[in-house]
């Protein structure tokens, strides 16, 4: 058995989860900056999309969902592009995983992520966060837990409003799945050393090359 799982051929695909294949290939290509092309030349999704594939109605409901989340700071009363990165710095740091590392310590720091405060996460140093980075911290991992305490719970949604706490809170959660599912297909991780040689790079005021605007279309 291949593990994971390789990405189908569109002429392997059932008539009926077309479109959806179609569409995530779609996605992908625009994600990438890659042209369009006839949906019958093969495309590869890559090692995320690529494996979800095996299945391609939730591989397509998987994107839509990612989409949607995924562009909540660009509308008012929401959580924010920096609370969606500061989310993936604090799971990613409690789990000592690196998934997405390489892509998402520098769009945390696009959107306003203190350098100090993802350091101080990956180092366990969390007395250098502000009061307000404790909060969100702690509310995010009481979330994964299952176990929000109601002053926790007032204080965020006070910071966010019911509706973006609503928001927020589902992804966390979505942000839980995906990173156990690239660690599920075995996505290629960053090691310690070339995330901190980016630190390094961010420090010293080095931009970073990756399109951070791409990703959120």
């Amino acid at each position: 058995m291949a593990r994971p799982p390789q990405q189908p051929r569109r002429e392997d695909v059932s008539p009926e989860e077309l479109d959806a294949y179609d569409a995530v290939i779609s996605r992908v290509r625009t994600r990438l900056g890659a042209p369009p092309g006839p949906p019958e030349q093969h495309f590869d999704a890559g090692p995320y999309f690529g494996v979800m594939l095996v299945s391609p109605t939730l591989c397509h409901l998987v994107s839509q969902m990612g989409a949607f989340l995924v562009t909540r700071g660009n509308q008012p009363g929401s959580y924010s592009h920096a609370d969606r990165e500061f989310a993936e710095q604090v799971l990613c740091a409690t789990w000592k995983t690196n998934a997405g590392q390489n892509v998402h310590i520098a769009d945390a720091v696009r959107t306003g992520v203190r350098l100090e405060a993802i350091e101080a996460l990956r180092s366990g140093a969390e007395e250098q966060l502000t009061e307000d980075e404790r909060l969100v911290t702690t509310y995010i991992r009481q979330v994964v837990e299952g176990v929000t305490e109601d002053e926790i719970y007032a204080a965020m949604e006070q910071r966010l409003g019911t509706r973006g706490l609503f928001e927020y809170t589902a992804f966390i959660l979505w942000l839980h799945w995906t990173i156990r599912m690239e660690q599920w297909v075995k996505l290629p991780m960053a090691s310690d050393a070339e995330l901190e040689q980016l630190m390094a790079e961010l420090r010293a005021g080095g931009a970073p090359d990756n399109d951070f605007a791409m990703r959120i279309a």
